[in-house]
């Protein structure tokens, strides 16, 4: 079958107002939430989702939930296979594959229990609200059995930046997880919870020789450096954390274009 295109959805493929650096109005939307678009790609990128749909080697990962990949609208139809919620949950024809789900809880079995990340981010959150006055508290966010993350109010992504960051990385590396710091959100991630592991799931059921990838975030990183070859964008978390690795070449492009640019490649690539 050749090689499958896996890849990170947010600030990778698809693109906020914020994050775009373009004219949204030039834009095709591709999300809407509470009667508002926030999702946009170029028109030459949303032409080439319709070639990496209906070519079925196209995987999009990524760590949001399946009722949050569920808003993502696509030419046509959605990818046959997906990857949510970094790595916990692989969609099959838009349903939860439950022989992953059961190999993922085997997975976790030896990290700490969730609701003390749960109960560790909360205190976080109180604590940037004492330091940020008149901020609002942080909204802390579990996704079921699988990971925890803290949706971050204005002005406190400066506030924990430093020392406070790096305490509670030091604190829950001890406990096996993985803390990412993405935008406004602030995750707490399962070590054994990757988005390569589900991909190669993918990969073995599809019979395919392997696959190609592209992502912006230090939870992206297992997948780059697991892939043949790798593209990631020229903004986002790898590249302020100043990551590198030599299979993951930098996009020329920034913003949607280097979305675009990264469909582009990932559809010549599996070709």
């Amino acid at each position: 079958m050749g090689f499958l295109a896996a890849s990170d959805l947010d600030q990778t493929l698809v693109f906020s107002a914020r994050s775009a650096q373009a004219d949204v109005a030039s834009l095709v939307p591709v999300e809407e939430y509470r009667d508002a678009t926030i999702s946009w790609v170029t028109p030459a990128a949303w032409s080439l989702f319709a070639d990496l749909v209906a070519s079925d080697r196209f995987v999009p990962v990524t760590t949001r939930t399946v009722e949050q990949y569920r808003r993502i609208r696509w030419p046509v139809r959605p990818p046959r296979f997906a990857v949510c919620a970094n790595g916990g949950v692989v969609l099959v024809d838009g349903e939860p594959d439950a022989a992953w789900a059961a190999a993922v809880r085997g997975r976790l079995a030896g990290c700490a229990p969730l609701p003390d990340v749960l109960a560790a981010l909360t205190r976080l959150a109180r604590e940037l609200v004492a330091v940020v006055p008149g901020s609002q508290e942080p909204s802390v966010r579990e996704v079921p059995g699988l990971f925890g993350y803290v949706v971050l109010r204005d002005g406190q992504r400066a506030a924990l930046e430093g020392a406070r960051l790096g305490e509670l990385t030091r604190l829950l590396d001890g406990w096996g997880f993985t803390v990412s710091l993405q935008g406004r959100k602030l995750y707490a991630v399962p070590r054994p919870l990757t988005k390569s592991a589900a991909v190669a799931e993918v990969v073995s059921r599809c019979g395919a020789e392997g696959f190609v990838a592209a992502g912006d975030s230090l939870l992206d990183v297992d997948l780059l450096v697991a892939a043949r070859a790798a593209r990631r964008p020229r903004h986002g978390e790898l590249l302020r954390t100043g990551w590198e690795h030599p299979g993951a070449e930098l996009t020329d492009a920034v913003g949607a274009a280097a979305g675009e640019e990264i469909a582009r490649w990932l559809l010549a690539a599996t070709a």
